[in-house]
């Protein structure tokens, strides 16, 4: 309403000053239409006035701008209104008349002079989107309020989620794409990425560093210590009444971890153990299979739709589910929750990063650069048909009254400058009339 309201005020005053400048555009047209009649009028009273050079100088001067203003009058009103109303001569009414030709040359003209790569390029580079941005987001007050709006998108996202009926059409939505994945080819083509040109004995690597510092720790050392004990005593009982069970235990715990940690450091320090070769043999040989073995295929598929049909594993994941929602829309719901904090800060960080980073700077207008390059031409496409089915759909006669509320103002300007130059040419003509009978 109050959108509308400023509308019409803004339209009010340009109406007044539309009407204001016809007036005097109008006033300047009846002075020299008065003047020339009045010099008609005294001159034809007094006939010995008829030949004055100094009134036909002005009589013709008055003559020619009534005529330069009566034309430029008839110019400026047929761009607008038919004339006459009535039986309206050809060439009348020419913005209402060509409103088609005028929605398309302007749809084309916004297309081809804002939204070619030269434009596009031309407005990254002058604006340098990131740096602007960097200092938009420095302003903890611009942080904060990016992240209250965030934080009201994720509730209104919670309460679009929240509805029944979406809920269910997601859970369908969901199961029927887990059900249409190929498991078999998906962990086949993710294990061969994993372990082409051997990445995968890195983590193999860093496995076995772990493993034997874990064996040579002093807690595992005991832990081995305490099984063997227990088990001498469990299956040695009468001899383990006579040997030193204890001393034992120890020694054969640290014998067992010596022999594999050796065992483990030969596998680290060689790239062709084989244990390593072993190992591959197996990973390929897994993967061969889940490739061309129906039967593991199979497997795989009837896991998978056991785990989505699974009423434990669901209600496991709903119960989870609640909390998150439920902590979720409790902290967005608090302005000084955790979430908007976060994001706050995080924006901050951002701001002041794109600020002190110049490469950081560069690599993001570049990239917005391409992506406005890539996004123009649909968006010109858009909102060209849009511009032209807009002002289309307007009344002729309002879209005529509008462009005369924008210009007409002007235009009257016009009139005036015809009235005036017609006046002066009309003068120049007297005088060369005048100088060429003076010759003869």
């Amino acid at each position: 309403k109050t959108s509308r309201s400023t509308v019409k005020v803004v339209d009010m005053d340009k109406a007044l000053q539309l009407s204001r400048a016809k007036r005097q555009a109008g006033l300047w047209l009846l002075g020299a239409a008065g003047l020339f009649i009045c010099i008609s009028v005294w001159q034809t009273l007094q006939p010995s006035l008829s030949n004055h050079t100094a009134l036909g100088l002005i009589k013709m001067m008055a003559e020619a701008a009534l005529v330069g203003g009566l034309a430029d009058w008839f110019a400026v009103s047929a761009l607008f209104r038919p004339i006459p109303a009535f039986k309206p001569i050809p060439h009348t009414n020419i913005v209402a008349r060509n409103q088609r030709t005028i929605a398309a040359n302007l749809a084309e003209f916004v297309k081809e002079k804002f939204f070619h790569e030269q434009a596009i390029e031309s407005l990254v580079a002058r604006s340098s989107p990131a740096k602007a941005m960097g200092l938009w987001l420095s302003q903890s007050n611009n942080a904060a309020r990016l992240a209250h709006y965030v934080a009201d998108s994720l509730t209104g996202l919670l309460n679009v989620i929240d509805d029944t009926p979406i809920q269910q059409a997601l859970r369908r939505s969901v199961d029927r794409g887990l059900r249409k994945i190929p498991m078999a080819a998906l962990l086949a083509g993710s294990l061969r990425v994993m372990t082409r040109d051997n990445r995968h004995q890195q983590l193999v690597d860093k496995l076995i560093d772990k493993l034997a510092g874990a064996l040579q720790s002093e807690e595992t050392q005991a832990l081995i210590a305490d099984k063997l004990n227990i088990w001498l005593k469990t299956e040695y009982r009468r001899l383990e009444k006579i040997l030193p069970s204890g001393w034992l235990s120890e020694q054969g715990a640290a014998i067992a971890v010596s022999a594999v940690s050796h065992t483990l450091q030969d596998i680290n320090n060689d790239p062709a153990h084989p244990v390593r070769q072993a190992l591959n043999e197996q990973i390929s040989r897994f993967i061969d299979g889940l490739e061309t073995d129906p039967v593991a295929q199979q497997k795989l598929e009837d896991f998978r739709n056991r785990l989505l049909e699974s009423e434990a594993l669901h209600n496991y994941l709903q119960r989870i589910w609640q909390d998150i929602h439920q902590w979720l829309s409790d902290d967005l719901a608090n302005a000084d929750g955790q979430v908007v904090k976060r994001l706050s800060r995080l924006f901050s960080d951002t701001g002041a990063r794109l600020l002190a980073d110049k490469d950081l700077q560069a690599a993001v207008n570049h990239h917005i650069g391409v992506a406005a390059r890539y996004i123009a031409p649909e968006l010109a496409g858009f909102l060209t048909d849009h511009i032209r089915r807009t002002i289309e759909s307007w009344d002729a006669t309002d879209m005529a009254r509008q462009i005369e509320l924008n210009i007409g103002k002007d235009l009257q300007k016009v009139r005036i400058n015809g009235t005036l130059v017609g006046g002066l040419i009309g003068g120049v003509l007297f005088t060369i009339e005048y100088a060429i009978s003076q010759l003869v």
